[in-house]
């Protein structure tokens, strides 16, 4: 007969969840770094602005306005034919219309003509809201 001494004692070995934490740090750590250096650096103008979200956006898109009133999308050239195609909304799985985050990244000292163009541009494709992006005060 087998007694409560017997007993083996049950354990778990942590270390391959250990060994999964870690990868899964390293992975998210690696994939914010590469996320970050998509962004070409901008000027961004020195404003005080709010933290904004923008409800019901299913995704970001990230537009850049560099000195020379040139844009671009994650370091691509790109023209406003095709920026108010990627900001357009489109029918989501529900039917209704998905629309993306549109934030503008202007250069201080890019021509405003570039951001009236660009603004008419999201306008006639359809993009009731988006934000410029700013620099807060005192970086």
């Amino acid at each position: 007969m087998v007694g409560p001494d017997d007993a083996a004692e049950a354990s778990f070995d942590l270390t391959p969840m250990i060994d999964v934490i870690f990868l899964l740090i390293i992975f998210f750590m690696l994939s914010s770094q590469f996320a970050s250096t998509e962004a070409r650096p901008v000027d961004l103008p020195r404003e005080s602005g709010m933290e904004t979200a923008l409800e019901g956006a299913e995704s970001k898109l990230l537009i850049d306005i560099d000195r020379d009133g040139a844009y671009s999308v994650m370091g691509e050239p790109v023209t406003l034919e095709s920026l108010s195609r990627m900001a357009a909304p489109r029918p989501g799985p529900s039917g209704s219309m998905a629309r993306s985050a549109v934030v503008v990244r202007a250069d201080r000292s890019c021509p405003a003509s570039a951001l009236n163009r660009l603004a008419d541009s999201l306008a006639g494709s359809g993009v009731e809201h988006w934000s410029i992006a700013v620099m807060p005060e005192g970086r």
